[in-house]
């Protein structure tokens, strides 16, 4: 839901005011229902809105009585219903009927910092306290909505939903980073605060920020994935238990004064959410994605038509597929890379197509990401690390693990051998030796120096609460993968103005399911097995025993065949040359090998593309 925009100067900046209608404008897409703008002397607000729940009385910025407090917030508070009795019994007013940003208001004079504690949601927003002059910003537990910041110079800071929000303000220039450029390519992601724009960071999913007058900044983690495990539960207990939260959170997540649609890939995942939403409203529409399979060859198995069909026909639900056409990707390639403003993770252009459709028809829809990360969904990762498993290092004290963090590494052989077997897990697209024959010596000098794969992965080990090798590894995948996938579902699907609901990174499940031991997870063969019995009367047989497949289009054929004129004038010498990142030789033998099936190099011929397109709307590197 919505977007929203400001700059706290503290008197620094005269004519703020005047710079919001342009940010806002800059982010209509997200909220083309309503706009508001509110400033004093010390900050100024901006919002636009998708209007979703309290359709009437959902206007923002939005404050208190008294108009010392203003909020501006971007998302869905599940839990707002419970929080405005408790917040209603301790004497706050409420004007509106059921405007879950007004209890954002409230709960910040009731509450203060600790109020992102409170909030089942996804949720990005800004605080603005006139009676301290203070800014307070947050992010939910995962980061589903996002919120980018700069801090142009001391004593001023932009924020806002999307980048090119940052950028309209006209109080930082848009300029390339280099180092992300070089991280992305390294890792086909974004894993820290870094965005492709200097200047530019995107605020850490489960954190607060506190800003006052004089310039002091405190910024506290409020949550973090925690594996508390128990020892005893058996199947048939933790899958009825399972259920039951499952009912409850689709019952939340469907909540809305909208109607609210349902992606169904025929995974057990989008399945089971359309399931249990379609036993809250049977008139539930339901969207799926198909490809044309002409002279595709092994890659076809990512096309899920048969799935998606039987589990439509299934629920009765009233289901829309859409075909995307082999060339779908010429058409749509620089639309997407502009809606995600930095590229992060793999191919996406179908998510772009598939939000713009349901967008056509309403403004929310269930999605099944999350659903994965935290259930042990990722079999062949855990299967890699099997023996590291049997591991499990020593518990060190807090002074071994000081001088681990100060070390930059694990110090026990235990600890080396668990790093050593998630490592190769982490390493994607470009080799860090490899640099050197891949990149251009300009760039890589532009770029500089930045963190190796294994210092960072070392250093989320060590955030990580458990020394076990698969809840290290899941927890790394939350922090990165899973968020990377976040961002991108936020920022495709409101390009379309289309909200995406994610139920299974609910907080009571998500809380629930950290507690369950690994071989109700992953019993060396299947993974999810809680997840699986959990809805096995919701789901078709077929889907229930069903593997894990991943959503996406049969690329490494359609890039040899129908796309490959396209590819070849996009990646050009001329143009590769231009761009100044990737030795010219490079590319091409990238592409040749792949045309002649030699490799399979889908991911970085994406990736390269993408940066093609990131310059086209942009702007050049050096």
């Amino acid at each position: 839901m919505c977007g929203f925009a400001g700059v706290a100067h503290w008197g620094r900046e005269s004519d703020v005011h005047h710079r919001l209608p342009g940010m806002a404008a800059a982010i209509r897409h997200r909220g083309p229902d309503d706009q508001g703008f509110w400033s004093d002397d010390g900050a100024a607000l901006g919002f636009v809105r998708l209007s979703i729940v309290d359709l009437v009385g959902g206007h923002q910025p939005m404050g208190n009585e008294d108009g010392s407090v203003w909020v501006v917030f971007n998302g869905e508070i599940y839990n707002h219903g419970e929080l405005r009795k408790e917040l209603q019994s301790l004497g706050h007013i409420f004007r509106t009927d059921h405007s879950d940003t007004e209890v954002l208001v409230h709960g910040w004079e009731a509450w203060g910092r600790a109020l992102p504690e409170r909030l089942n949601g996804m949720f990005a927003f800004a605080v603005w306290d006139a009676r301290t002059k203070g800014l307070f910003l947050a992010r939910d537990r995962y980061g589903i909505k996002p919120l980018y910041v700069a801090t142009p110079r001391e004593g001023v800071v932009v924020f806002a939903s999307e980048i090119r929000a940052i950028h309209a303000s006209g109080l930082i220039d848009r300029a390339p980073d280099p180092a992300s450029i070089l991280e992305y390519f390294t890792q086909q992601n974004l894993w820290g605060e870094n965005t492709f724009f200097r200047g530019v960071s995107l605020f850490p999913a489960g954190h607060w920020e506190q800003v006052d007058a004089s310039g002091r900044c405190e910024r506290v983690r409020y949550w973090d994935y925690t594996f508390r495990r128990r020892a005893a539960l058996d199947l048939a207990t933790a899958a009825e238990m399972h259920s039951e939260i499952l009912a409850r959170v689709v019952k939340r997540q469907i909540a809305a004064d909208v109607p609210v649609a349902g992606y169904l890939s025929g995974g057990i995942d989008s399945t089971a959410i359309c399931a249990a939403a379609s036993r809250i409203d049977p008139a539930l529409r339901s969207y799926s994605c198909i490809f044309d399979l002409e002279g595709v060859g092994d890659d076809r198995i990512v096309d899920e038509r048969e799935f998606s069909r039987m589990a439509a026909r299934h629920l009765g639900s009233r289901h829309v597929e859409i075909q995307l056409s082999q060339d779908v990707l010429a058409e749509s390639l620089d639309h997407t890379i502009r809606a995600l403003e930095d590229p992060r993770m793999g191919m996406s252009y179908e998510n772009f197509l598939i939000a713009k459709r349901v967008a056509a028809d309403g403004k929310v829809v269930l999605s099944g990401t999350g659903g994965d990360e935290l259930h042990g969904g990722y079999v062949y990762r855990y299967r890699a690390t099997a023996p590291a498993a049997h591991t499990k290092p020593r518990p060190a004290g807090i002074l071994t693990r000081l001088r681990q963090i100060c070390m930059g590494r694990w110090a026990t052989p235990a600890e080396q051998s668990i790093v050593a077997s998630i490592l190769p897990l982490y390493l994607f697209l470009v080799p860090e030796s490899a640099r050197g024959e891949v990149f251009t010596p300009e760039f890589l000098a532009a770029a500089g120096e930045i963190p190796t794969v294994e210092s960072r992965l070392r250093s989320l080990l060590l955030e990580c609460q458990s020394d076990f090798v698969w809840d290290g590894l899941m927890y790394v995948d939350c922090r990165t993968y899973l968020h990377g996938l976040l961002v991108l579902e936020d920022k495709l699907s409101m390009a379309s103005s289309l909200e995406t609901r994610v139920p299974l990174l609910d907080n009571e499940l998500v809380d629930f399911v950290s507690t369950l031991p690994w071989n109700l997870l992953f019993d060396g063969d299947t993974g999810k097995i809680v997840f699986r019995e959990s809805v096995k009367s919701l789901v078709p047989e077929e889907i229930y025993r069903k593997p894990k497949m991943g959503f996406g289009p049969p690329d490494a054929s359609w890039y040899r065949g129908s796309l490959r004129p396209f590819i070849e004038s996009r990646l050009s010498r001329q143009r590769v040359a231009r761009a100044g990142v990737f030795r010219e030789d490079f590319v091409t033998r990238t592409l040749a090998d792949h045309f002649s099936g030699a490799a399979n190099n889908v991911a970085m011929i994406w990736s390269l593309l993408s940066l093609d397109a990131w310059l086209d709307a942009f702007g050049e590197i050096q």
